[in-house]
């Protein structure tokens, strides 16, 4: 009987701290969005810096400094020995700006939407994305090019495994829909040499699109077209691969079959659609991150959500693309690829 209590009280203890850690799960966020506000990883590099020499080069109290550089540790964000603080092995790979895999501008974005996530309950109760309610008509130049670099931060981790895991031996044209930054394109021409990409996205977005083509020196393989997905042409018999990555998420199941019929159009012969999403599994509350994705388009997007793998094989089905196959990738994303026969 002794026993059965102690592991009651173990088991009460462990539920209730994970109630404890969700709960509070938001210091966590505020203490990394302030670290890469103040730059603070940049600052440090690979140095070691006391808490006064960062309070000095931030500006700010040496107290709530020091306060914050040992929240960053328990974080493992960053080591301390003695009164010295060293970046992590992490810390070093992706919050160093300038670095490839840097990641700030990222966390700069999911800071930008937290407000909007303070909205949910009005956003269940209406079932309306609020936060969309007073937004201007025109982008907001700023706004947009945080989301296009944060898009990068992401596509810029993730895109050697992208490219490992994609076919394009033989493919001479790619289309990148909604490329933004054109990221995946640039990856993709630099490991298939043979390959020239086409980044389509609107006209406000091409114009950063193609400073990143710039900055990666490939204007003569990968260029910039401004279009809408869901009322311009892509063409026809052009492509030997379209990607439509991050996109379908945005809008509903009529429109991404829509969206998908116009890809099967633009693909020759034996081309393939390469769909780069967040899959859910059939009960649509896995993985987690997807099943959490889907409320962020429900709260940032006036038609979108997570879809299932069922459904993405159904608007492919659709579109009248065949073997159809899934690949699984380690970064919270999964492909779904199709092809034209």
């Amino acid at each position: 009987m002794t026993k059965v209590l102690i592991f009651m009280a173990n088991t009460n203890t462990a539920n209730a701290d994970y109630i404890f850690q969700l709960g509070f799960g938001y210091w966590k966020s505020c203490i990394l969005f302030t670290a890469v506000e103040f730059d603070i990883f940049t600052i440090i590099g690979k140095d070691k810096v006391t808490a006064r020499g960062i309070s000095k080069s931030i500006h700010a109290n040496e107290r709530s400094t020091e306060m914050l550089l040992n929240a960053l540790v328990s974080l493992e964000l960053l080591t301390k020995q003695g009164n010295c603080y060293y970046n992590t092995p992490i810390s070093n790979l992706h919050l160093i700006k300038g670095k490839s895999h840097y990641m700030g501008d990222f966390i700069h974005h999911a800071q930008n939407i937290m407000d909007n996530w303070t909205m949910l309950r009005e956003t269940i109760e209406t079932g309306k994305a609020v936060s969309l309610k007073d937004l201007p008509e025109e982008v907001d130049p700023h706004d947009l090019r945080d989301f296009i670099t944060a898009m990068h931060n992401i596509a810029s981790v993730k895109a050697d495994e992208l490219c490992s895991k994609i076919d394009l031996k033989g493919a001479r044209r790619l289309l990148d829909l909604a490329g933004g930054s054109g990221t995946y394109a640039i990856e993709l021409a630099k490991a298939n040499p043979h390959l020239h990409a086409v980044v389509f996205d609107l006209g406000h977005t091409i114009k950063l699109t193609q400073e990143f083509i710039t900055a990666a020196g490939m204007e003569d393989r990968v260029t910039a077209q401004a279009g809408n997905c869901l009322e311009d042409t892509f063409g026809k018999n052009v492509y030997d691969a379209i990607l439509v990555s991050n996109l379908l998420h945005i809008y509903n199941p009529e429109n991404n079959t829509k969206i998908l019929k116009k890809c099967r159009n633009a693909l020759k012969d034996e081309g393939q659609v390469i769909i780069h999403e967040f899959v859910l599994d059939e009960s649509k509350t896995q993985p987690q991150f997807a099943a959490l994705f889907s409320l962020n388009m429900l709260i940032g997007t006036q038609e979108g959500a997570s879809y299932s793998d069922s459904e993405y094989r159904a608007w492919l089905e659709d579109a009248c693309f065949k073997h159809i196959k899934k690949i699984d990738l380690e970064s919270n994303s999964s492909l779904l690829i199709g092809k034209k026969s």
